[in-house]
């Protein structure tokens, strides 16, 4: 799914994206995944007549400059080349954004699809914030105000945003909105079938401004856990043994992904074959636990996810030692039962996604 949106949370801005581009051609254009080695020939064994390329589509070119792109690749980077030059210009302004962006030969950017945020003034927690766009329309979402979206994603993102109160009633701030709307759409891929265990979807990336440090960054460190519940016997929650870590090396975004197979009682192994060396200190700590939860009943089958705000002590250990990848995973009772405790809450609502 191709998405990039911006919306606005109490006035602190939001940009999300995706980091997946295809192309409707065999291109030529190869990569490679840590988890499945060349993603374009698994395609292609599978009958599949395109290929893939990786690009992060949301760019921060400055502390208080931040630019989403969708459409054609070589577009994109015209635009970006621009924009990244003037990104440390004192002063600038929207008006000096817009006035670059339409000295672009327009034939060069006619299917570009961007939207950007400049941050022109922040006192204490009060942002202020001018948006610019080329071909990203606006709707009107009840409580989030006007949602600027564009891609395949555009209409199930809006109507994903306009099906939950994000705010959780002005308790929830921006970084943890952000935490959500991530874990919502990979719910959304996680439904369909589209994760990152199967080879496709999966990746998406929020920016927010954080007030205290006084620019843009990347909402990282969460870790997608997965389980199933049974509303038919909802008597315990089934934890699904994968997972996977969105991490951040600078500005590059790092995807762990890891499937355990069980070897002893509460001892598991990795599944899947990793170069420790490449991943470096990427570990399985986080800042935000997104546990994506499948629902069985008797209508048939939904999908929520919980987001768990940090703790001091987290709440699900896992270790991974020596040559053959092995660990202890550990996951106390009291985070099953949040899970099922929230499926039953939603049961008896019917809130779940739909």
């Amino acid at each position: 799914m191709t998405l990039i949106a911006q919306v606005s949370i109490r006035g602190a801005p939001i940009i999300v994206g995706d980091v997946l581009l295809s192309s409707g051609r065999r291109t030529g254009l190869r990569a490679n995944l840590p988890l499945v080695g060349d993603i374009n020939q698994v395609l292609a064994n599978r009958g599949l007549s395109f290929e893939v390329s990786f690009a992060q589509k949301v760019n921060i070119l400055s502390d208080r400059l931040v630019v989403a792109w969708a459409g054609p690749h070589m577009q994109a980077e015209r635009a970006l080349k621009v924009l990244a030059a003037m990104s440390s210009r004192q002063n600038l302004s929207r008006a000096d954004i817009l006035m670059e962006l339409e000295a672009i030969d327009p034939n060069q950017i006619d299917e570009l699809h961007l939207i950007g945020l400049l941050v022109t003034d922040v006192r204490g927690t009060t942002i202020s914030a001018s948006r610019f766009s080329l071909r990203v329309p606006g709707t009107e979402v009840p409580g989030l105000g006007t949602v600027y979206a564009a891609g395949t994603g555009r209409k199930e993102f809006v109507r994903l945003l306009g099906a939950t109160d994000w705010t959780m009633d002005g308790v929830a701030n921006e970084f943890q909105v952000a935490h959500g709307i991530v874990g919502a759409l990979i719910d959304l891929e996680y439904r369909q079938g589209n994760t990152v265990e199967n080879c496709w979807g999966g990746a998406f990336e929020a920016v927010t401004f954080a007030s205290d440090s006084g620019r843009f960054q990347k909402v990282g460190d969460i870790l997608h856990t997965f389980w199933a519940v049974d509303m038919r016997s909802p008597d315990k929650a089934q934890f699904v043994p994968w997972f996977y870590k969105t991490t951040y090396w600078r500005d590059a975004l790092i995807i762990r992904y890891a499937r355990v197979d069980a070897i002893a009682e509460r001892t598991f192994q990795l599944a899947e074959e990793y170069d420790l060396k490449e991943l470096g200190s990427v570990d399985f700590s986080y800042k935000a636990l997104c546990c994506h939860v499948s629902i069985q009943r008797s209508g048939g089958r939904d999908v929520m996810h919980i987001i768990e705000p940090p703790k001091p002590d987290k709440i699900l250990e896992l270790e991974f030692h020596g040559s053959d990848s092995s660990g202890r995973l550990h996951i106390p009772g009291e985070l099953s039962k949040m899970v099922i405790e929230e499926a039953l809450t939603r049961a008896s609502r019917r809130e779940f996604s739909m």
